[in-house]
């Protein structure tokens, strides 16, 4: 008996160790518990459009949750997949494209979720609304010095489809979205 249990023992050990090893080698932190934070996306009466927050600091592997409120919105990371936009995330970070959110909260299909695992700065647009400036910032961990960092426009020779001068004046800087956590964007701002 005493046996039985010192194997199992050991059986847990070792599948932890090989666990730490694999996380170790994916070089990901994986935080002790990843948080979910939300952004809602707003069409106001008037036509006015943003996200709310238009910017949040978080961890990696923490998840971000968009929900829809009113109008019709997508989140699309700035990246040449999403129809030759400018790479403005991690170079090793996966691109994503909600699609247009057809229902409103809290009906199904009004919200999207992204979960963020590798460090730096994410910069995304509301497809429907890009040449409103309806842009967000993301900055996980540590800001880095990757593509989310550099000034638009910075690789000319790529020939990405330019951020609209509206959305480059729309993102949060990256500085204050470390110090307060969270920066709500100018629309947000104007309607309280």
């Amino acid at each position: 008996m005493k046996l039985r249990r010192m194997k199992a023992a050991a059986g847990r050990k070792a599948l932890l160790v090989a666990c730490l090893t694999v996380a170790a080698a994916l070089g990901e932190a994986a935080p002790a518990t990843a948080a979910t934070v939300e952004v809602k996306l707003v069409q106001t009466p008037a036509g006015d459009t943003y996200f709310d927050p238009a910017g949040v600091h978080i961890a990696p592997g923490d998840t971000v949750r968009w929900v829809q409120l009113s109008g019709f919105h997508s989140i699309a990371a700035y990246h040449p997949s999403n129809d030759n936009h400018e790479l403005r995330i991690p170079v090793s970070a996966k691109a994503w494209d909600s699609g247009v959110l057809l229902a409103e909260n809290p009906k199904r299909a009004a919200a999207f979720e992204h979960v963020f695992t590798v460090q730096g700065v994410y910069d995304y647009f509301c497809k429907p609304h890009e040449m409103a400036g309806m842009v967000g910032r993301i900055v996980v961990g540590a800001p880095g010095d990757g593509p989310g960092t550099k000034p638009v426009g910075y690789a000319p020779g790529e020939r990405w489809k330019p951020v609209p001068e509206v959305a480059r004046a729309a993102f949060p800087p990256i500085d204050e979205i470390l110090q307060k956590g969270t920066v709500r964007g100018a629309g947000a701002a104007a309607l309280q």
